[in-house]
């Protein structure tokens, strides 16, 4: 999961403190989201590479073909 954060006007409020006319380092709402999946593309490259280094070739071989 990853965490999207919503800050309120002129951003991240790295020193913040009671004192600040804003809630806690200016975070005006956090949410979980689902992280995003990897498309078909990413995925078959994956697969391609996962079975060159079956074969027995070495990273720079696989990058040689793959680009």
């Amino acid at each position: 999961m990853a965490l999207n954060i919503i800050y309120g006007e002129n951003g991240f409020c790295e020193n913040c403190d009671n004192t600040h006319d804003h809630p806690l380092h200016n975070i005006i709402e956090q949410t979980e989201v689902d992280d995003p999946q990897p498309n078909e593309r990413v995925t078959l490259r994956q697969s391609a590479k996962n079975k060159l280094t079956a074969l027995g070739l070495s990273e720079d071989e696989i990058q040689a073909l793959l680009g």
